[in-house]
């Protein structure tokens, strides 16, 4: 039985018809094993790029997710002993991440005297702001919340910075602005469970913090900088209500950018003002901080045209130096008088624009911005003084402009804090001259001889409090780093750190008690405060 039925079935077996192609029969073997080792490197470069393609595009997606976060304790004392060691390690910060190949993994000049990441003044317009290579934030970025470690910040800085924070948010009016003068009247104080005590009418103008009118543009520039810097935008950030404080602090600065077909207006944000002669800091501030917003959050639709816009006037707006160079900005659109001040905001405005046009979300002509920059390195050069390496408000050495109080005599402040020296060495550094420049070093002498120190005004002592100084001179010194920078970081934290106001519906503010506060108000003064508690971790430094 099995023999006949084995000898049924292999007759029933019949050899299978070969289908191959007569042109395959006939070809070599090495021919075709050829052609296999060619269609098997096709797929896999197929995979290769397919991947590629998937991680550029998961680069370019934003990532929304909570974090665990430190709970806000307005009642916690900012305790400046605590050392930086006790920081616990956090979760990366889920900012926008942006396309490999526009960070490079070693952040360095193009000199390695260069104490910034790039050169502002070639022709090249890439650039970064912040650690990440994008925008200002906290530990969004490849060093992570190291930077904050290595560059001397520490538990007690950062709980500074987001005591500043919420105080601003508790400030912001409802239409998305802060006010440098009538921000009291929008205190909902009981809400938040605190007493206003600084809207005491028997306490000066200064202790309560009113500031002058006309400047909501540029303290809401800055207040905005200040959430920047701690890794916020309108869609991105760690706190929920600090990313809803953007989103109406960006559309209400939307509806102050002047849309006019006139060129000396168009672009502005906030129309010129016969009542404010200094309403080009409002732009430049304001421009900067939606620049910065348009880096990090990379909202083309809401935000390109009017970055665009702003940087134009900016660009058009400098006065001419000589028949082919251009020098700084004042107070006016092309108006033929230049001051350190308001230059030195421009190009931090400026600098900010490059990182846009960098990273295509604006188009940015590299000679025009080339030739600015140099335009205002000689206006700054012009002003320093050669032997001293102090640099001036209007000229070589200058002592600067002096603010006039509500009474019409002078602000006591001590003129000896070198401010326009400050923004000197900055506007230096971020142009890519190097350390072993004698201005610039004479400069950062001058810096060291004047540390951030809490003194009022007493008597016959003129007040050295002035915290647009501290801000210039703190991202100057940390730029140029060193035992210098160790230094004034110790000296400047002991200032801001310990003076912060801590409990009641001041917590997280500071007195705008010091040179400039008065205009700016309470606003000013803690958002410049955090901004430069913020200095860690905002600009990268080479490394």
């Amino acid at each position: 039985m099995n023999e006949e039925y084995y000898e049924e079935s292999h007759a029933e077996y019949q050899e299978p018809e070969n289908r191959l192609p007569e042109w395959l029969k006939d070809s070599p073997y090495w021919l075709i094993a050829v052609l296999v080792h060619v269609v098997f490197l096709l797929i896999a470069a197929t995979i290769v790029v397919f991947e590629k393609s998937l991680e550029e595009e998961q680069a370019r997606t934003i990532v929304r997710r909570e974090t665990k976060r430190e709970e806000y304790d307005p009642n916690k004392k900012r305790d400046i002993d605590r050392k930086p060691e006790i920081l616990k390690p956090q979760e990366k910060n889920p900012l926008l991440q942006l396309k490999p190949d526009k960070i490079s993994k070693t952040p360095k000049g193009t000199d390695l005297n260069n104490k910034t990441n790039k050169n502002l003044s070639n022709t090249s317009i890439d650039d970064a702001i912040g650690t990440s290579g994008a925008g200002a934030g906290a530990y969004g970025n490849r060093f992570g919340r190291g930077s904050l470690n290595r560059e001397g910040g520490s538990e007690a800085t950062e709980s500074a910075v987001l005591a500043a924070l919420h105080w601003l948010r508790r400030h912001q009016n409802p239409d998305g602005s802060w006010s440098s003068s009538d921000f009291l009247s929008k205190c909902d104080s009981q809400k938040y469970g605190a007493i206003c005590t600084h809207a005491d009418a028997t306490k000066a103008y200064e202790e309560r913090g009113v500031g002058f009118e006309g400047y909501d543009i540029g303290v809401t520039g800055l207040a905005m900088l200040a959430y920047l810097g701690y890794g916020h935008t309108h869609k991105d950030g760690e706190y929920p209500e600090f990313r809803e404080v953007m989103k109406k602090a960006m559309n209400w600065m939307l509806k102050q950018q002047v849309k006019s077909g006139d060129e000396k207006t168009k672009g502005l944000f906030g129309a010129p003002s016969e009542a404010v002669d200094e309403w080009v800091y409002n732009h430049a501030i304001a421009s900067m901080a939606m620049a910065e917003l348009l880096v990090m959050s990379q909202d083309k639709i809401r935000l390109a045209r009017p970055v665009s816009s702003a940087a134009e006037w900016i660009l058009s707006a400098q006065n001419p130096g000589t028949k082919t160079a251009r020098l700084g900005w004042k107070y006016g659109y092309v108006d033929g008088y230049n001051d350190t001040s308001v230059s030195g905001w421009m190009v931090l405005a400026l600098k900010a624009i490059k990182a846009c046009s960098a990273l295509k979300l604006i188009k940015l002509s590299p000679e025009d911005y080339k030739q600015s920059i140099d335009g205002a390195i000689a206006w700054i050069e012009s002003c320093t003084g050669s032997r001293s390496g102090k640099t001036g408000y209007q000229s070589p050495g200058d002592e600067g402009s002096k603010l006039l109080s509500f009474y019409g005599d002078e602000y006591p402040f001590s003129k000896d804090l070198s401010c326009m020296t400050a923004v000197g060495v900055l506007c230096r550094l971020f142009a890519g001259q190097t350390r072993r420049e004698d201005k610039l070093k004479m400069g950062v002498d001058l810096l060291m001889e004047e540390l951030p120190e809490w003194t009022p005004q007493t008597g016959r002592r003129q007040s050295k409090i002035n915290m647009y100084y501290w801000y210039y001179a703190t991202y100057a010194l940390f730029q140029f780093g060193g035992t210098k920078w160790k230094d004034w970081n110790e000296a400047m934290i002991e200032a801001l750190v310990r003076n912060q106001r801590v409990g009641g519906c001041e917590d997280g503010s500071w007195d705008p008690i010091g040179e400039w506060g008065a205009a700016g108000g309470r606003v000013y003064a803690t958002a410049i405060g955090a901004m430069t508690l913020e200095v860690y971790y905002r600009y990268v430094r080479a490394q």
